[in-house]
């Protein structure tokens, strides 16, 4: 464990995304807790961050190399910055590709193949003051889900042939409507899977850190709600701006998804938010939704606004695709700086506001508002119904180090096989 003095750089990082949410979040960010009694002071208290990439920091560099090679974890993520602004002593575990199993109990091989991350809940004990856990995007196969969904258009199709099929938008292959019944496999996986697996993290890390405040921070939104939609959508493809789409200039922070699939992917999201803080609460931790306070930070928001970066190719280097010279920038799909220095905020706040309440984890934290979402019954999707996944997506339901190869730290590697996709279908449209 090393201690983090405070100090300037969190105040900068955390300002700056105040300064470009301006009042999108500054409502939860006005109510300030009474100033806390020096027994309450967080300074000198243990602190255990643990998650995935979105934790970690995947895209803000510099990365260390803990708790292993390959982890993406950066100098600057959320967990360092809130430890740097509280005075706490910290131990980050978090590993890019994370799922609840490498949580509880399954070392995780990172997703370059550079080092195992051990079992992260091992650093928790009964010494541990706080906890704060960004888990079940993974779990839940988002990567794979938002690779599926990029479009060669605003109207499609798509840019990989699902099952043999050009569909219009990933929404038709994620949730058919058969015999005038939608069938839609992301909320039966989350229904079904994903929710017990943060049930039984959940209630591990209680078991292991009996007396710490725990603190579940939910996603961001990636995609926006209709009502933060631009007239037109939010469509714009990652490929070059000049004579040849194939070599740079190249636009930044792309948003390759049409107008059908981003109001499905934000449906999703909603689900996941209300599952996550729902059996964070269930099992004492304190909840902390991101999602409705980011609704205008997506990545379809505009150039300075966005806490979340879109899609970017590059030719000087990041995640190589199978064309040589082209990569995609790392970080697509996850929190910038601004997003960073949001989440920070959020959590030393909500540590801060506990503490000086003397809220605890065997107390009952205050429910905190999340995204609504429908409630409606889904049937069990049928193995033969239209579009079921099969081979390779049917991993979406997978656990461990498996779905964490393939999990939100992966995205840009997913990205990148896209990318070589369009590429062949331009290039043979070109010679023909």
């Amino acid at each position: 464990m090393k201690r983090i003095d405070a100090g300037g750089l969190v105040v900068g990082v955390v300002m700056a995304a105040l300064v470009l949410g301006g009042g999108a979040f500054g409502g939860a960010a006005a109510v300030a807790a009474p100033g806390p009694s020096p027994d309450d002071s967080p300074a000198g208290k243990t602190y255990v961050a643990l998650g995935d990439s979105y934790s970690a920091g995947f895209g803000i560099t510099p990365y260390g190399d803990e708790p292993a090679p390959g982890c993406f974890q950066a100098d600057q993520n959320y967990p360092h910055l809130v430890a740097e602004s509280l005075g706490l002593v910290l131990e980050d575990r978090t590993c890019s590709g994370a799922v609840t199993a490498n949580i509880r109990d399954t070392p995780q091989p990172t997703i370059t193949g550079a080092g195992t991350a051990p079992v992260q809940s091992d650093a928790l004990s009964a010494d541990t003051d706080i906890v704060t856990v960004t888990i079940g995007g993974n779990d839940l196969g988002f990567a794979d889900v938002a690779q599926t969904c990029v479009a060669e258009s605003a109207q499609g199709p798509l840019l990989i042939d699902v099952l043999g099929a050009d569909l219009a938008n990933c929404k038709q292959f994620y949730a058919p409507v058969v015999d005038g019944i939608e069938l839609d496999r992301l909320k039966y996986l989350l229904d079904n899977t994903v929710t017990p697996a943060l049930d039984e993290t959940f209630a591990l890390i209680r078991e292991k850190a009996p007396n710490a405040e725990v603190f579940v921070i939910g996603y961001p939104a990636i995609t926006p709600d209709a009502a933060n939609q631009p007239e037109g959508g939010c469509y714009s493809s990652p490929l070059g701006t000049g004579p040849n789409p194939f070599e740079p200039p190249f636009p930044e922070n792309a948003f390759p998804f049409t107008e059908v699939d981003t109001l499905y992917l934000h449906g999703t999201e909603a689900r996941l938010d209300a599952a996550i803080g729902a059996s964070a609460e269930a099992h004492g931790a304190h909840y902390i939704s991101t999602l409705p306070l980011t609704q205008t930070h997506s990545a379809c928001a505009p150039d300075g606004e966005a806490f979340i970066n879109g899609i970017t190719l590059t030719s000087t280097g990041g995640t190589p695709t199978p064309d040589p010279g082209l990569f995609v920038a790392l970080g697509a799909l996850h929190p910038n700086e601004a997003g960073v220095g949001f989440l920070a905020e959020q959590v030393s706040s909500a540590v801060t506001e506990a503490l000086a309440g003397d809220g605890g984890g065997d107390g009952d934290p205050e429910p905190t508002a999340t995204a609504t979402a429908s409630a409606t019954p889904v049937p069990a999707p049928d193995a033969a119904a239209p579009g079921a996944p099969s081979g390779r997506d049917s991993g979406l339901a997978a656990t461990g180090s498996e779905a964490a190869i393939a999990g939100a730290a992966a995205a840009a590697l997913l990205v990148a096989g896209l990318v070589a996709v369009v590429i062949r279908r331009r290039r043979h449209a070109q010679h023909h």
